[in-house]
């Protein structure tokens, strides 16, 4: 038997001083010295610390210090994950237990259990970052999740989008209100939280320009989804002509004020237009329900079938990442932006040049 000691990061989170046994039976005094110093050669790495830290306690941690770094969004989506699957599962072992090997029978059971793999890829994620963690906090030498095979991701539901006479017949059912909405949408391709924390202040209509400043989810403000997202976007004249006529028609138009609002100046629900107006209509017109998504797709969608430069419709839309040859030697002229914006903006024209003669 050889004796060594090592450090231990404690369930408290404390490092603490423990002693190791380890049974090697019948061999040369030689051999059980060479071992010996290979055990006290590994426990002198940092990197070979065993934490005994709880994983929930870990979590707790993670989540009061980690988890208020990221978009109010991603935050509710860790939240979940973590309180749903992740504790239940791993809660009670020690960090250093959550092994590959574990993960991978995880996920395994996740996929017995009829899980999609998008959603087994979403629980996979938030383990992985917190365990990134661990490893950063000196709780592990590496991340286990890194080795876990995962399911084929696959779509469950198509991606579509809107054509011409079907956006045209969406608008058609709608208020002023919702038309609005739903129109610079489609003439902008703006993420909903971006639309909906549009403030008059980054609007010029006389220019015909449009500043993405800020997003919102669930009232709560903060900068859009990437860097990417902070950006100057020209506005079709059919954008314009949407704007202008709905800022006639409201009260609150001073600079701070939401293009978009409630009675009391508040948010509206992206949800709740979508209930209210959207999906009712789409019952009439007998279409697949819409969301805010289609509305972006159908942007994208029909910039591409007009032939407008991939980078060009990225900046547009704010996407962070662009295919590599795109990013490094293609340049934009602001001229194919206007130019691009006025092509997305031509789909609606029957729609644009009068959208006052619409019934509310």
């Amino acid at each position: 038997m050889i004796r060594w000691r090592e450090n231990e990061i404690a369930p408290t989170g404390k490092l603490r001083r423990v002693l190791r046994y380890e049974q090697l039976g019948p061999m040369l005094r030689r051999d059980a010295a060479q071992i010996l110093g290979q055990r006290v050669a590994a426990a002198a790495d940092p990197k070979t610390i065993r934490s005994r830290m709880q994983f929930d306690v870990l979590v707790a941690e993670w989540e009061r210090t980690v988890v208020p770094m990221y978009k109010s969004s991603t935050q509710k989506n860790h939240r979940h994950i973590v309180a749903k699957h992740l504790v239940p599962r791993f809660g009670t072992l020690a960090v250093a237990d959550v092994t590959t090997q574990t993960i991978q029978a995880y996920v395994a059971q996740l996929t017995r259990d009829g899980y999609a793999p998008k959603t087994i890829d979403h629980i996979h994620d938030v383990l992985s970052a917190i365990l990134r963690t661990a490893v950063k906090w000196g709780h592990l030498g590496s991340n286990p999740a890194r080795g876990v095979s995962m399911p084929t991701l696959r779509t469950v539901k198509p991606k579509w989008a809107l054509t011409r006479d079907q956006a045209r017949a969406l608008l058609e059912q709608f208020p002023p209100l919702a038309r609005t909405m739903v129109g610079v949408a489609l003439l902008t391709g703006l993420r909903r939280g971006e639309l909906f924390a549009l403030r008059w202040q980054a609007v010029d209509l006389d220019l015909g320009t449009l500043q993405v400043q800020e997003a919102v989810y669930e009232g709560q403000f903060g900068t859009p989804k990437t860097v990417a997202g902070l950006r100057a976007l020209p506005l079709s004249v059919g954008a314009v002509t949407m704007l202008r006529s709905w800022r006639e028609r409201v009260s609150r138009r001073e600079p701070d004020d939401l293009v978009f609002a409630t009675v009391t100046g508040k948010p509206i629900s992206p949800n709740n237009v979508l209930q209210r107006w959207v999906y009712p209509a789409c019952e009439r017109l007998k279409l697949a329900r819409v969301s805010w998504l289609t509305f972006r797709r159908t942007y994208s969608s029909w910039a591409h079938e007009h032939g407008v430069p991939g980078k060009v419709v990225a900046e547009l839309m704010g996407h962070a990442k662009v295919d590599t040859t795109l990013n490094v030697y293609t340049q934009v002229i602001d001229g194919a932006k206007v130019a691009a914006a006025q092509l997305i903006g031509n789909e609606l024209n029957g729609i644009e040049r009068n959208p006052e003669g619409l019934e509310p």
